[in-house]
């Protein structure tokens, strides 16, 4: 177990006891060359051991000191790098190693740099602090620190550039010389307001510059460094852009560019002012190599870079931060005009560790996904720089008393609730959905990087962010990048479009879903208001209770009890083939909401002025989520009706059917018949024992087929038969088998084979029938041909006296012999009487076995003719 980052490192006191000023972040050479500020800034000791000298800083230094000796060197430098990206700190580091050489010359930092310090002048001047109408011109200014205003004076009072001997004149006596000017381009364009305002001699100070430039680099040891933005626009406007161009090429031909901070240096910065100590380096290496060798396991679920071993060394330079977070705000805030790179980094950072430390977050590097944006202080940072607007949408999606991201933590359970899974994930999107440039958004391979650590599974991850995706207002998917929008995405459209759908609408939708869901051999009643909406019939029925009746509920089951105990006002005969299936209460609540999601996908997808809002992804979504509910609706009405009702013993029964398998046929009928057949409710066969059980009583020594079928139908309790073939089958088999006989007209069947059972013969008790065979036998079937036996009702009477008036056969023909069944025995019955009843049994073989073709379409086809 790796120890966490505030177990390693210590934070600079001001910062762990809660004393933070943001104001030691806000570096100003005016301030300091006036002897104010705060002390970190100000004492050049506790300045140079804070900073960490990059390599662009020695190098600086380096030539500074060089030129200052009068050695080859640099004679103008321009510090250019985007808004806060260290140049005033640079200005001040020079400040400092020249105007206090005595003081910084022992620091050990120094020492490396094996250059001599020069005794020479520093002159300061910062546009932010100069007054363009009252105060001193950067000419007067630079003259007067120098000692030598009296050569500029005049020029300064009647604000007119001096020329290149006075500047010589003045550089001259001052000997080795280093003039520092920040914010230059600010001054400009306050100056070029008031000389278009007084009507005086437009541009001025760029006509010092230039002059000023030119005599520097006449000269053996003196050093003009000042600083300008990369771009005036993200400021200001463009006619300061236009004056920037003017400046770089004023300067241009003598310049030389530094960027005081480039690459990983930035780590080094940060570390530098927030940590008094950052423990052992062992310890750093131990966790970068458990990071290393998580990305490896993980491959490509992460992105390629940070499987590289260049990684592995970031992560040890960013330590305790990981190197995700750091380059976020460094590369895509500080691209943002008013987010000062290095300045705004430190500020942020420092707010960030400060809330860490304090809540002792369990984790080896501090993430994206830990900062707080809970904290007011730190989504402050954020907001200053996007817009007041954001502020609710972190409140609705990200951290709010009621927003989305920490229910869905909590809805994914205790284990995962501390890690504060969906919160973490939001807040690494949020972060990176904002940049000066085009580059905005993050990857799902990113987002791992951005929360993986010890004791967070990596498979959470896209289950977490998909939650997040059908959850959050204004979370925007688009190709691969998740990002935050100011507007509101498609679920903030579902659900404002929700609030128009109408209960009426759910039911109705409900109801014409179920009307094409009860297909099947199953009569069907759908919402029943009465009794008598259910016919007393014979066949299999269900009763599919209106959302009015839901289980567990005493209305549902005394109404319930009523349609199976009465149709109208008559009491219900066949009361076994009544079933009724009622909605679970908890299960219709998820189903209302899944139907009126479905309804307001509709609504969106057919207004024309809402589809020409949204992006060509959002669509896709739209299709894509009102084709994936239209598939869930059957599933979630199955789930619904779930609680069947049977009368069973004078008391209604109630059967949970459970969750609905997915991907089956969604009929309500299909899915009742196969439960009671499970639940032996509907028998495909009956054992013939269970038969003389269940529907003869003791004293009854005979019963008809017919009654027999009925008592199944009519029994609360009794199993229900498919058919009345289940019946006869068991009946020929209890023949055979001796458990009882049959009695057809006059015969009676016992321990044979009995081919044929009218509806109307008896059974009859194995006693009664054993005593009748022993008494007489009855009458054998004539037979009409060896392979044909014909059975007819036995008489007591001869042919002459009484006519067989019912005939039954069964008899095995040759196939080429078909035609003369048809003259012979078909149409001399016809003529003696009504048309016979004709039942075929065909029985054929093939040792190649018979082609679909012949079975479907010729076979099949034709009986169904």
């Amino acid at each position: 177990m790796n120890p966490y980052w505030w177990q390693v490192v210590t934070l600079h006191r001001d910062i762990r006891e809660g004393r933070f000023d943001e104001s030691v972040f806000a570096a100003d050479l005016g301030d300091v060359a006036r002897g104010k500020g705060p002390d970190d800034y100000r004492d050049a000791s506790l300045f140079i051991k804070k900073t960490y000298l990059t390599k662009g800083l020695e190098n600086l230094i380096i030539n500074v000191a060089k030129r200052l000796n009068g050695e080859q060197g640099d004679a103008v430098i321009q510090l250019q790098t985007p808004f806060g990206g260290g140049k005033t700190h640079a200005l001040l580091t020079l400040y400092h190693v020249i105007k206090n050489r005595d003081k910084i010359k022992d620091i050990e930092t120094i020492k490396q740099l094996k250059i001599s310090i020069p005794e020479a002048k520093v002159a300061v001047f910062v546009g932010t602090h100069a007054d363009p109408i009252h105060g001193k011109t950067p000419w007067g200014e630079i003259a007067e620190q120098l000692g030598c205003y009296d050569i500029i004076e005049e020029h300064d009072k009647k604000r007119v550039a001096p020329g290149k001997d006075r500047i010589n004149e003045m550089l001259s006596r001052a000997g080795p010389t280093l003039i520092l000017m920040d914010e230059i381009l600010e001054y400009i364009v306050k100056a070029n307001k008031v000389e278009k305002t007084e009507k005086t001699t437009h541009g001025q100070t760029l006509a010092f510059i230039q002059e000023l430039t030119e005599s520097i680099a006449a000269t053996k040891n003196s050093v003009l460094v000042l600083s300008l933005p990369t771009s005036a626009l993200e400021q200001y406007d463009e006619s300061a852009e236009k004056a920037l161009t003017q400046l770089q090429k004023i300067s241009g031909r003598v310049e030389t560019i530094y960027t005081p901070v480039e690459g990983t240096e930035i780590y080094e910065i940060i570390r530098k002012r927030l940590f008094e100590d950052l423990g052992d380096k062992r310890i750093h290496r131990k966790i970068a190599d458990w990071y290393f060798n998580l990305y490896q396991k993980l491959g490509n679920d992460v992105p390629p870079d940070v499987r590289e071993i260049t990684y592995r060394e970031k992560i040890e330079k960013a330590y305790p931060f990981h190197p995700e977070l750091i380059d976020t705000l460094y590369e895509r805030w500080g691209s943002i005009p008013t987010f000062q790179r290095t300045r705004g980094i430190l500020r942020l950072l420092a707010e960030v560790t400060a809330d860490a430390y304090k809540k002792r977050t369990t984790s080896s590097l501090i993430h994206s996904a830990d900062v707080n944006l809970f904290n007011t202080s730190i989504r402050r940072e954020f907001i200053k720089h996007i817009g007041n607007e954001y502020d609710s949408i972190i409140a609705a999606d990200i951290a709010g008393e009621n927003s989305k991201a920490p229910q869905i933590d909590k809805n994914m359970g205790s284990e995962y609730e501390k890690y504060h899974i969906a919160i973490g994930l939001a807040t690494s999107i949020f972060i990176n959905s904002f940049s000066g440039g085009e580059k905005k958004g993050i990857t799902l391979p990113r987002l791992r990087v951005a929360i993986l650590r010890e004791s967070i599974p990596s498979t959470i991850v896209g289950d977490a962010v998909k939650k997040l995706e059908e959850e959050l207002w204004y979370l925007h998917v688009e190709g691969n990048l998740y990002a935050f929008k100011n507007q509101p995405n498609l679920n903030r459209v579902i659900v404002d479009k929700e609030e128009t759908i109408s209960d009426d609408m759910i039911t109705t939708t409900i109801k014409n879903y179920l009307s094409h869901m009860t297909t099947g051999d199953i009569d069907t009643y759908l919402w029943p208001t009465e009794t008598g909406d259910i016919p007393d019939t014979k066949k299999i029925k269900i009763a599919i209770l209106s959302p009015e009746y839901q289980y567990p509920n005493k209305k549902t089951t005394e109404f319930t009890a009523n349609l199976i105990m009465k149709t109208g006002s008559s009491f219900r005969v066949y009361k076994n083939t009544l079933f009724v299936i009622a909605l679970d209460t908890n299960e219709y609540t998820s189903l209302r909401k899944t139907v009126k999601n479905y309804l307001a996908l509709q609504e969106i997808n057919k207004s024309t002025s809402l589809i020409n809002t949204l992006t060509k992804e959002t669509l896709d979504e739209l299709k894509t989520k009102l084709k994936n509910v239209q598939n869930d609706i059957p599933f979630k009405i199955l789930s619904c009706y779930r609680h069947l009702a049977s009368l069973e013993e004078q008391k209604i029964k109630w059967y949970d059917l459970g969750i609905p398998t997915v991907e089956r046929e969604y009929s309500i009928c299909t899915r009742v018949k196969e439960y009671l057949r499970d639940k032996e409710k509907i028998l495909s066969q009956v054992s013939p024992r269970y038969i003389m059980e269940k529907t003869l009583a003791h004293t009854e020594e005979e019963k008809t087929i017919q009654d027999i079928y009925e008592m199944f139908m009519k029994t609360p309790g009794l199993p229900l038969l498919e058919n009345i073939d289940v019946l006869t089958k068991s009946i020929t088999i209890g023949i055979k088998n001796g458990i009882f006989g049959i009695k057809i007209g006059e015969n009676v069947y016992f321990n044979e084979d009995v081919e044929s059972i009218p509806p109307d013969a008896l059974i009859v008790k194995k006693e009664i029938a054993e005593k009748i065979k022993t008494e007489k036998q009855p009458t054998e079937p004539p037979v009409i041909e060896p392979t044909t036996t014909i059975t007819m009702p036995p008489t007591k009477e001869t042919r002459e006296t009484k006519l067989p008036k019912n005939i039954y056969f069964k008899a095995k023909i040759p196939w080429d012999k078909l035609s003369s069944i048809i003259s012979g025995v078909i149409r001399p019955l016809k003529d003696r009487g009504s048309e016979p009843e004709i039942t075929i049994e065909v029985k054929a073989s093939s040792p190649d076995g018979f082609d679909r073709t012949t079975i479907d379409n010729k076979v099949k086809e034709t009986l169904q003719q």
